[in-house]
């Protein structure tokens, strides 16, 4: 039995055909494919969602279409991809994706679990905490207009 948790592709591949080679004489095609390679882009997205992703081969513009692209209220200067490294750790990179050099990032390409978080604007987020505190504004005056008409129509 192989523990492959935790490598490459590539290096699965090269670990799986060098204990091959005792048992075949010609050197070993070996192919390590990913069944369940899924990728999550949450956040300021048309529709965030976890994708399973076929060819496992996907980069950040690819994810983003698949999720309906960014809200206009999303920070393409500050998109979040959060990693597991190789330690069972996380790692949170900022993506600028406004920035040409983006394409030659090691982050452009996403790998297995890999999470995209593209964080609302300053707008979407005050306009978020507004809505919260209008919403308890309204619902209390509400309560109290009606309750002075239940006094005032009683007292009548």
């Amino acid at each position: 039995m192989l523990h492959i948790g935790g490598l490459t592709k590539e290096e699965s591949e090269a670990l799986i055909r060098e204990k091959l080679k005792p048992y075949i004489t010609e050197t070993p095609i070996v192919t390590v494919r990913m069944i369940n390679y899924k990728i999550s882009v949450i956040g300021e997205v048309n529709r965030p969602n976890t994708f399973v992703i076929a060819n496992e081969k996907i980069n950040l513009f690819e994810a983003l279409a698949m999720a309906g692209d960014m809200t206009i209220y999303g920070m393409r200067n500050n998109v979040q991809l959060i990693r597991e490294n190789s330690n069972g750790g996380r790692e949170i990179v900022t993506l600028n994706l406004n920035n040409a050099a983006i394409v030659t990032s090691p982050y452009y390409y996403l790998q297995q679990n890999d999470i995209l978080y593209v964080v609302p604007n300053k707008t979407k987020a005050k306009s978020s905490d507004i809505g919260v505190s209008t919403t308890l504004w309204i619902s209390t005056t509400s309560i109290l207009v009606s309750i002075a008409n239940l006094i005032f129509n009683i007292l009548r």
